[in-house]
């Protein structure tokens, strides 16, 4: 037997408990990963509640997470791409990833490089893939000069991060508190969180000149884009909970994008900050801290 992570109705992080359940066997084409992390998504927080029942139809009991990190314990027949006791980092198409075990298909994890931590490994794939794809679409390449709106949330920090490592000049849009912060992450400039309008009207005082955007906080991009002169191409909006399995690349490209990132992870170009780790047992209070406003950083699950 092992653990997993249930829930038998819709509602808030209560709903959510920690079960035994039969130890998965892997089948053919699939790896059994016994997961040392695993992160917390906003889809999941929305799928638990109810709101994407139409979307996607849930069978009770359901599990949770999306993405874990773990150690290689089982392969099942034809699988070659990875051996038992590697260590992988990956995403769980049937959202089974807070468990004490899970079993995936092996075209769903790529290894895990030495130097990045259990913790980050986890929460890579979710915030990473989304920002990531959110860069590549707006096209920011060297000598840009990229406006991230929202840039202290989970995509956000990333996006702000891999636009620099683009040669892109960065304008992080946050909260006044957040700006020192910020800035350590990555972001060249700040501006205060404003309305589309107050937030043109700075920029063109400033004189800042605004080649894409990238925006995680769901606002009307249009009458920005229309006031700095930025073409509708360039402008990119991380998607809606509700979307967040549709975006970002091809799923053939999946595995190529995360082992970048956290090979950009192991080198120390890429940092993914870490608010609060809770063991499997507490994931009642993992998901009410992720739940909350800015929590500067992704809440993780320790099984």
């Amino acid at each position: 037997m092992s653990r997993a992570v249930r829930f038998e109705r819709w509602g808030g992080p209560d709903v959510l408990h920690v079960v035994d359940v039969p130890s998965p066997a892997p089948g053919a084409g699939e790896v059994r990963v016994t997961v040392r992390a695993a992160g917390v998504t906003a889809a999941e927080s929305a799928a638990r509640e109810g709101a994407l029942a139409q979307l996607y139809p849930t069978a009770f009991p359901a599990g949770t997470g999306v993405e874990f990190a773990g150690v290689v314990t089982g392969t099942g027949p034809g699988v070659e791409s990875v051996a038992v006791g590697e260590e992988v980092l990956g995403w769980s198409p049937e959202r089974g990833g807070h468990a004490d075990v899970v079993v995936v298909p092996a075209e769903a994890v790529v290894p895990k490089p030495e130097g990045v931590s259990w913790e980050v490994a986890g929460a890579l794939y979710v915030t990473g893939v989304t920002a990531y794809s959110c860069v590549e679409s707006a096209g920011v390449r060297d000598g840009d000069r990229v406006l991230v709106l929202g840039a202290t949330s989970d995509v956000g920090t990333l996006a702000v991060q891999l636009a620099r490592l683009c040669g892109a000049t960065v304008v992080g849009v946050a909260d006044p508190a957040d700006h020192a912060w910020l800035h350590a992450h990555g972001a060249d400039a700040v501006a205060p969180t404003d309305d589309v309008e107050g937030l043109a009207r700075l920029l063109r005082v400033r004189g800042t000149r605004v080649d894409a955007v990238v925006d995680t906080t769901g606002v009307d991009l249009e009458p920005l884009t229309r006031a700095l002169g930025v073409p509708p191409v360039r402008a990119v909006a991380a998607p809606p909970v509700e979307a967040d399995l549709e975006f970002g690349p091809h799923p053939a490209r999946c595995p190529e994008v995360l082992a970048e990132l956290a090979a950009l992870v192991a080198a120390d170009r890429l940092h993914v900050p870490i608010a609060g780790s809770f063991p499997l047992s507490r994931v009642q209070e993992a998901f009410a801290m992720a739940e909350r406003p800015h929590p500067q950083g992704r809440i993780v699950l320790l099984p």
